[in-house]
């Protein structure tokens, strides 16, 4: 397989921590550059990972030597930066969240179409196996017929000048923890899902949504109930309640590499707890993005992903149920 020549748009945490140390650890990915605004940020972060600096987004896109962008810049910077992406003729693997509504989500897929061209939203606890643990469990019949998915993912209180507090930068807590909820509601119940109801919550002095709460059902009548927020204590778990039992996963979205992650199952009379293997979901997406973008017949299940969250979010948004 020939490597996937990856450029990375700005030095986030998530970046430097995470994803860039996970693409060096793929046989089927190359850092070719790093760039940020600053100079300084940009060289530091090159020499961390033995590529490239660049100062400036736009001067990494004329780069020739690179097929891909990986973006881990704010939501708010999206989609001027994924346009310019695109018409350069780069795919792009994008962090949460990809749009800031419907209509930008839109704008972008519809380029991405005309250049054929991937793009794919970086949610990466799919791609943990506790994931797929989870759906084979489901499959296999032990919890029953699925009447309800419930879900939580909320933190502490953030730093005032964190990005997550800024409007301008797509701030809010329904394009940040909201959107894991509502990724894990379609991928567990399907694409069918509609809203019944929402609601946002406001603080002084931000001017942004600081913890929410949603209820979606599908077309078979399975309900999902989700609540997200930035003012909760450490909350980040997902549960299934059916005919015949309970599963309860901890760590839903965020199991670090090493972890190894605990679930529930209950029936009647009996719980019991089982310790399922680590995994190292970094690694499993920068490999599965460079097989995707060999695999040119698959964009469009992943452009619908991403335009499918951006309607729920908006639809959470502006509480609307139809």
């Amino acid at each position: 397989m020939t490597k996937l020549r990856i450029g990375v748009m700005g030095c986030a945490s998530i970046a430097v921590r995470a994803m860039m140390p996970a693409m060096q650890g793929c046989q089927n990915v190359e850092i070719i550059a790093v760039a940020s605004r600053t100079k300084d940020k940009a060289e530091k972060t090159a020499r961390m990972f033995d590529c490239d600096a660049i100062t400036g987004y736009e001067r990494l896109l004329e780069r020739d030597d690179i097929d891909t962008v990986y973006m881990p810049l704010p939501t708010g910077l999206h989609e001027e930066w994924v346009i310019k992406s695109l018409e350069a003729g780069k795919h792009i693997l994008v962090e949460k969240s990809f749009a800031e509504n419907y209509q930008s989500a839109k704008r972008m897929i519809e380029l991405a179409k005309a250049k054929k061209l991937l793009v794919m939203e970086n949610y990466l606890f799919p791609q943990h196996s506790q994931y797929a643990w989870v759906k084979d469990l489901i499959a296999s019949g032990d919890l029953g017929d699925i009447h309800l998915f419930r879900s939580t993912f909320g933190f502490p209180p953030l730093p005032k000048n964190n990005f997550r507090y800024s409007r301008e930068l797509g701030g809010g807590a329904l394009l940040d923890a909201g959107g894991y909820v509502l990724k894990a509601s379609q991928l567990f119940l399907g694409n069918d899902l509609k809203l019944l109801c929402s609601s946002l919550n406001y603080e002084e002095p931000f001017d942004v949504d600081i913890y929410g709460d949603a209820m979606l059902r599908n077309s078979v009548g399975q309900v999902a109930q989700v609540s997200f927020g930035f003012n909760y204590y450490y909350q980040c778990c997902f549960e299934f309640l059916g005919s015949k039992g309970k599963l309860v996963v901890e760590r839903a979205y965020t199991p670090p590499v090493g972890f190894m992650p605990k679930v529930y199952i209950e029936h009647q009379n009996l719980k019991k707890e089982i310790i399922l293997t680590d995994d190292n979901y970094y690694i499993n997406m920068c490999s599965l993005f460079a097989q995707l973008v060999q695999s040119p017949d698959d964009y469009a299940i992943h452009w619908n992903a991403a335009l499918n969250q951006a309607r729920l979010i908006d639809a959470v948004r502006k509480g609307d149920s139809t």
